[in-house]
């Protein structure tokens, strides 16, 4: 993805979460944006940050760390996690919104998985969403001992 194009979607990621303060900036030498406790940066493959050709430039080196985190050549010590590509450094930031909030009625998937799991075909509520997953609580069975969080990919909505 070109660097422009990477600038645009985080700024139009944030600014769509209610985060218009968001902005990306240059340090040193790569393109970088905070947002809470997290620095997410990406580095212009080939050009120098500043050049006016670095907007065509692709982006490269996708990276998150903490704010007061630092990487520390001298003792090997490498800072934060490096992703693949920015739609993933921005989810790290700021996760996107659950596809099915708490609330909602969900019924199994008829796939593989859900199958095998056993819950293909049932009808539940959802008690708690987070990350792409949520906690279901399914009709006519009893509830387990431990919690089980089942993926939003195996779960459809019912009405």
């Amino acid at each position: 993805m070109k660097v422009g194009a990477c600038i645009k979607k985080v700024e139009n990621y944030f600014k769509k979460h209610g985060h218009p303060e968001v902005k990306v900036g240059i340090v040193g030498h790569r393109y970088t944006f905070q947002f809470g406790d997290y620095v997410g940066s990406f580095f212009p493959n080939g050009c120098h940050t500043g050049a006016p050709e670095a907007m065509e430039a692709n982006a490269t080196n996708y990276h998150v760390r903490r704010v007061n985190d630092h990487s520390d050549i001298q003792s090997d010590y490498h800072a934060g996690s490096f992703r693949d590509n920015i739609t993933q450094v921005i989810h790290a930031l700021l996760p996107p919104p659950s596809k099915y909030p708490a609330g909602s009625l969900v019924r199994g998937k008829t796939n593989k998985r859900a199958s095998r799991q056993g819950f293909a075909g049932q009808v539940g509520l959802v008690v708690r969403a987070t990350d792409g997953y949520c906690e279901v609580r399914w009709v006519g069975v009893p509830e387990p001992r431990w919690k089980t969080m089942y993926s939003e990919r195996d779960l459809e909505l019912v009405s």
